[in-house]
């Protein structure tokens, strides 16, 4: 028997890597404004892989921002 960790975010999803759970958490917390921005006419990016790769890298940037951006 061995013991594991996880990271559980704030809906209940668990996570291996605190990373991944960090950056879970950043989506939650901001889901609504990050896909209002993907609905509007500044996201070139309408294709539905093209709007998750976009999501994606703005949930990464609100990350790093938080970490690493003073």
């Amino acid at each position: 028997m061995k013991t594991i960790t996880a990271f559980v975010t704030n809906d209940g999803q668990v996570f291996e890597r605190l990373e991944t759970a960090q950056v879970h958490e950043v989506f939650l917390q901001n889901q609504d404004v990050i896909e209002s921005f993907l609905d509007s006419e500044l996201n070139p990016y309408k294709a539905k892989i093209q709007r998750a790769i976009a999501r994606q890298s703005v949930v990464c940037w609100e990350t790093w921002k938080t970490k690493y951006a003073k």
